[in-house]
């Protein structure tokens, strides 16, 4: 654990990762490009953030070894997310990207989709290098899940709340 953490709310790995919640929440639930760009940057860098956290936390030092099974977790979203923090931090070329698009969201009902609930909004996903894509949403989930499985395994930190909790609009 930190010995003295700089922002006094986060004092353990459990608080980094409820705040990657968080900035998934905000990330889905934005309404503008501007805002979501900036929540994205800021999930990116906070599920990076959280890897040094459960470290520390554990007084371990990461080697390359170590590094590069990461980068691999949820697919090598892991990895992807942290070139986007970097890249973003220090303005380089990435192998991977983000674009912009339009997508379409509906709400279900128990029979499908719900009549006149559809609606677009402009978006970002994710470009990697392979040249395939993945939805925000999509790349979301994949992190979180993967953070959800991280601390369910890790015995010395407590199970986390389902991530779809954050997500959820309350209109």
């Amino acid at each position: 654990m930190v010995e003295k953490a700089p922002i006094p709310v986060f004092q353990a790995p459990r608080d980094i990762a409820l705040k990657l919640f968080r900035e998934a929440g905000r990330t889905w639930n934005a309404t503008d490009l501007e805002s979501m760009g900036d929540h994205l940057f800021n999930f990116c860098v906070t599920s990076s953030s959280l890897r040094d956290w459960l470290l520390q936390s554990k007084g371990v030092k990461g080697d390359n070894a170590f590094h590069q099974d990461w980068r691999g977790k949820a697919d090598g979203l892991f990895g992807v997310c942290a070139d986007i923090a970097n890249a973003a931090k220090h303005l380089l070329v990435l192998k991977a990207s983000v674009a912009t698009n339009t997508e379409q969201l509906v709400a279900l009902g128990p029979n499908g989709a719900i009549p006149g609930s559809e609606r677009y909004r402009d978006s970002f996903h994710i470009v990697l290098s392979t040249g395939n894509t993945i939805d925000l949403l999509m790349f979301i989930h994949k992190i979180c899940m993967a953070w959800e499985e991280t601390f369910r395994a890790d015995p010395d930190q407590s199970p986390l709340p389902a991530h779809a909790e954050f997500l959820l609009t309350r209109q």
